[in-house]
């Protein structure tokens, strides 16, 4: 697990995590009794250590499994990774919001901006592995993502974020407008 929680330890922002609590085997044991789940160890360690977590803004997950063509996105954002702590993204919350409207072999674990879920398979052979949902999708809208929860931690990329400085902003002026501001410009 040591690799697993370096590359946690990578990727979490620190900056606006407000929970250090560790969590007995118990509470994992309580999740899966309710939501009749057998969590993967990778997983279960993520529940005990850390969870209710946010993804630093420069970091995508990049699929190491190839998606189909009808999904243009080749890095996801993701806006947190749900935990047992008492707040918005606990997973007990999430679970039960997305109980009816998700397939019953998937469980909630993480949210991408705009809905889209990270899931993870309960049964036979999805058991483990990490799917997204995409909820606006018509059709088959889940898709295998990784084989594992430290599979998906480490597909966890920095990326290079552009930020808008005053050298990299264009304005598109009209002709007219262009021309005011040159002459204004020259007479000051």
């Amino acid at each position: 697990m040591e690799r697993l929680k370096e590359k946690l330890e990578e990727v979490i922002d620190f900056d606006i995590k407000e929970i250090d609590e560790i969590w007995d085997e118990d509470e994992i044991k309580k999740l899966e009794v309710s939501y009749q789940l057998k969590l993967p160890q990778d997983y279960a360690f993520y529940l005990q250590h850390y969870g209710n977590d946010y993804i630093k803004e420069d970091y995508r997950f990049i699929p190491s499994i190839e998606l189909p063509e009808k999904i243009k996105q080749t890095q996801f954002e993701i806006d947190s990774i749900y935990g047992l702590y008492n707040d918005e993204n606990k997973i007990n919350y999430k679970a039960n919001f997305y109980k009816d409207i998700l397939p019953t072999d998937l469980f909630p674990i993480a949210d991408l901006p705009g809905g889209d879920l990270i899931c993870i398979g309960k049964s036979n052979d999805k058991q483990n592995k990490i799917y997204i949902w995409f909820h606006e999708m018509d059709g088959e809208n889940v898709f295998l993502v990784s084989d594992s929860f430290e599979s998906f931690i480490k597909n966890i990329q920095s990326i290079k974020v552009n930020k808008n400085t005053l050298d990299n902003v264009n304005l598109n002026l009209g002709h007219k407008l262009n021309a005011l501001l040159n002459n204004a410009s020259k007479k000051i």
